[in-house]
């Protein structure tokens, strides 16, 4: 990454070429997904995956919805497939499918286009009752993906399932340690590097001790391979929404207390190179009445994990830097459009429909359960549980540095500071001539983090300069 600011110094002059300033999330708006369902009702939206190359999301209620993400707010696709409720569900976009998991496997063609999506059957797993489900499409052919899915077992430790996506049939299972039987959401993958990760909790309630398993995933024809698994906490902990950072190697968890006000917590999980299990950073807490945190997205490249909240009137989004290696620092906090009429009991989803010419909802942008994120056009979208369903567009924040203070200093060096991304390094470069190729640009050493996301570098040799011009990059 370059950077997005220019400073010049001399001895007799000082100056800025260009001051940048962050690019913060942005609401775009947000698309009613019609015709209003009652039978079954429009409900919960807690599993949703996209396709961004294709530009396309699908969100999923009692209904499958799939939304043109192209144009400035999403557009509906088609009419809604009646599927039931899901909580997870993958995408494999080579093949052609998507796939959600309750009990079954449930397979449904995405349609070429701006073709419908449709039931294409569903499957039985001999391994155990399907709770989430990964897909490896790692290889370029579409006959060489599979699924992972962890499996619930009554009496026992769950287990998780291969299945070979080409001919939707089971090819084998291992079975999870002990006490591992329970598991609800956040289910991801590492494809590349070749591992699945399954957040559950212990004891039969959500809000047991959470903890997260990670499975080998095999070629061709063999069974998983059972890594290992970590707590995130040494209490009980309800998790709800999370993600994963396979840039860096980090997945991210938030929990969903039934009290709006008690404050969420982040926890941040190492998840270990090659066969090394997964290990915990730790978890921080949001401020009082920051909670349920029920949907996640993590943009690697700009350096931020994003959790959306529920139940929580008018709802948000929490910002936070991923820091490096240490815990996440929550930055920034936006508010969505509250409504006109008086916020609903929590828990209750409740009819949020508007026919006024200035689309505000009369309990306002609420009830996040679920998220994705176009990295291709930088924008989140956010399943709202209301009637009728919403889909909130949320633009997220661009990594730009912001200088905080330039100044000669005694001696004549020339200092300067800037906020940027926490934990990730900074090189700065210099030339006397910004016109030049960036590969004609001096190398001057790395940016000093003065403190979490401020840094700041002195170049003793802007004295011998008549004017010098600075900028960095980063990894």
């Amino acid at each position: 990454m370059k950077c997005k600011f220019l400073l010049m110094a001399g001895p007799m002059v000082f100056g800025l070429a260009w001051l940048a300033n962050a690019g913060g999330m942005q609401r775009i708006g947000h698309t009613t997904l019609t015709p209003r369902h009652s039978n079954p009702d429009d409900k919960g939206m807690y599993a949703a995956v996209i396709d961004p190359t294709n530009g396309y999301a699908y969100f999923v209620g009692s209904y499958l919805y799939k939304l043109d993400i192209t144009g400035n707010l999403p557009v509906q696709v088609g009419p809604a497939l009646n599927t039931g409720q899901f909580i997870q569900g993958a995408i494999d976009p080579a093949a052609g499918y998507l796939y959600l998991a309750r009990n079954t496997v449930n397979r449904y063609a995405l349609g070429i286009g701006t073709n419908a999506v449709t039931s294409a059957g569903s499957l039985t797993l001999p391994a155990g009752s399907a709770a989430e489900i990964v897909i490896d499409d790692s290889d370029p052919n579409p006959a060489n993906h599979y699924g992972y899915v962890v499996c619930t077992v009554s009496g026992g430790p769950a287990r998780v399932a291969k299945v070979a996506l080409s001919t939707f049939t089971e090819l084998g299972s291992v079975t999870l340690g002990a006490g591992e039987t329970n598991f609800l959401f956040a289910g991801a993958v590492d494809a590349q590097k070749g591992y699945a990760y399954f957040a559950g909790f212990t004891g039969g309630s959500v809000s047991g001790i959470p903890y997260v398993v990670k499975i080998k995933l095999t070629p061709g024809n063999d069974p998983p391979g059972f890594i290992g698994a970590t707590n995130l906490d040494t209490v009980g902990a309800s998790i709800d929404g999370g993600c994963i950072d396979t840039v860096h190697g980090y997945a991210y968890y938030g929990t969903y207390d039934s009290d709006t006000n008690v404050p969420g917590k982040v926890y941040k999980v190492k998840l270990g190179e090659g066969d090394a299990p997964p290990t915990p950073v730790g978890n921080i807490t949001l401020h009082p009445g920051e909670g349920r945190l029920a949907a996640s997205v993590v943009d690697p490249v700009n350096g931020y994990v994003y959790f959306a909240n529920d139940n929580t009137y008018p709802g948000g989004v929490y910002q936070l830097a991923l820091n490096g290696t240490n815990l996440p620092i929550e930055i920034a906090y936006l508010p969505l459009p509250g409504g006109t009429e008086t916020p609903p009991p929590s828990g209750i989803t409740t009819n949020n429909t508007t026919t006024n010419l200035d689309g505000v909802l009369p309990f306002g942008e609420v009830f996040f359960r679920s998220a994705v994120f176009d990295p291709v056009r930088g924008y989140a979208y956010l399943g709202q549980d209301s009637r009728p369903n919403q889909v909130v567009k949320i633009k997220l924040a661009k990594d730009t540095p912001v200088i905080t203070s330039a100044s000669k200093v005694p001696g004549g060096a020339f200092q300067f500071a800037f906020n940027y991304t926490p934990g990730v390094a900074c090189t700065t470069l210099a030339t006397t001539n910004p016109a030049q190729p960036l590969a004609n640009w001096s190398v001057l050493g790395g940016a000093t983090e003065v403190s979490a996301g401020e840094f700041q570098f002195t170049d003793s040799q802007a004295t011998n300069c008549p004017r010098r011009f600075y900028r960095f990059r980063s990894p």
